[in-house]
């Protein structure tokens, strides 16, 4: 703390070192060559006041050898003395959901994160399928899909909500330690957040928490925004079919601790509407984890994960089998399966506190879905994070 208190600043670093190096797998790719088991991040912030109800807050990352870039830029303003309301604006928090409003360094008892918040879908917000037979070959490929409209550059899916990147907006808070509710519009959306415009639309995001009790928290998210470009939704393919370019999302998170036990658990839905494809896209996701401390420092933790997708039909690309099948007019193979490949995760671990400050993690993690180069794989993890406030 510098300045007579207007200025703080603050550092962290962790890395994480995984077995299978060369994970062909992909399971907990975050983007495109960037394994969130395999990775080591360096973070500076700062906070400057320079009045009571005025704040400046940002942070820097750098993670692995790419440049650092900015996480988070934005200006926080409390209105009225004595009423607690913030006007936030910049590269600002989440709104939604839990997992990507905790703080990195402790909120994570475990190395792996939440499939909802980290495992990659084969949609993209610049790239389209002609027809579900394109999704259909593209199951399990997340890390790198491509689709015969819109732009043909090597980029990876997106998940069904980003907690590796920030969005662009303006936020409202406030509330009562019992009951507090956010709002946000930003530039992108869940899946996407953006700094720039890329399609004319806006995001609107919503988070409604309560606090029956000290050991209890209940929470209700939900979003809307437009998410494909712009260059892609005016394809005559798009304009022809009308599907619309939207994704909306909702959840419902939930935390309870009692004694040595942290629970807590997710459960998110999103829907995105596909302009060449007359049927929405849907994709569900939720986990439960669990934390309890054996003594001062050192505690356990465990996580099951589940993210499942809808189901269309369509023409069967010739590699794919086992889904109920059918034949239209022309004698084509119809078949009936999720867009996607559902995944299901365990993740089990230890952590131990070396110094206030300092936390090691070692983890076991099985990861299993029904398509794929590698349907299977178990991982073993280690981390070491600190940090300074």
């Amino acid at each position: 703390t510098l300045a007579d208190g207007r200025l703080s600043v603050g550092a962290s670093v962790s890395g994480s070192i995984a077995s299978h190096a060369d994970d062909v797998a992909w399971f907990n790719y975050a983007d495109y060559s960037q394994n969130v088991l395999r990775l080591l991040r360096v973070a500076l912030s700062a906070e400057w006041r320079p009045v009571s109800r005025v704040a400046l807050l940002a942070e820097v990352r750098g993670e692995n050898d790419r440049r650092p870039r900015v996480q988070a830029l934005y200006l926080r303003v409390r209105p009225l003395a004595g009423v607690p309301l913030d006007v936030q604006a910049g590269r600002i928090p989440p709104v939604f959901g839990a997992f990507a409003r905790r703080d990195y360094a402790t909120g994570n008892p475990l190395i792996g994160y939440p499939l909802a918040y980290q495992y990659l879908t084969s949609l993209r917000h610049d790239a389209l399928p002609e027809s579900p037979t394109d999704l259909f070959v593209m199951r399990a490929r997340g890390w790198l899909p491509s689709f015969p409209l819109g732009s043909q550059a090597l980029e990876a899916g997106v998940p069904l909500v980003s907690s590796t990147r920030w969005d662009t907006g303006l936020q409202l808070h406030g509330g009562t330690e019992r009951l507090s509710a956010g709002v946000a519009v930003t530039q992108g959306t869940l899946a996407y957040p953006a700094t720039d415009d890329h399609n004319g639309g806006r995001q609107v995001a919503a988070r409604v928490q309560w606090r029956p009790a000290a050991a209890l928290v209940i929470g209700a998210s939900g979003s809307r925004g437009a998410f494909f470009t712009e260059a892609v939704t005016r394809l005559p393919s798009a304009r022809a079919v009308g599907g619309g370019s939207r994704q909306d999302a909702a959840g419902l998170d939930a935390e309870l601790s009692r004694d040595q036990w942290l629970v807590r658990g997710e459960w998110i839905t999103s829907r995105w509407q596909v302009p060449t494809l007359s049927t929405p896209l849907r994709a569900t996701a939720g986990f439960i984890e669990a934390r309890y401390k054996l003594m001062p420092g050192l505690f356990v933790a465990s996580r099951f994960d589940r993210l499942g997708f809808s189901r269309l039909t369509g023409v069967a690309p010739p590699t794919i089998s086992g889904y109920a099948q059918d034949y239209n007019r022309e004698g084509a193979v119809l078949t009936t399966m999720p867009w996607d490949a559902p995944v299901t995760r365990v993740e089990a671990g230890v952590g131990y506190y070396v110094r206030h400050n300092w936390l090691a993690k070692l983890s076991w993690q099985r990861n299993s879905r029904d398509a794929g180069l590698v349907r299977q794989n178990t991982l073993l993890a280690a981390q070491i994070q600190g940090w300074l406030r």
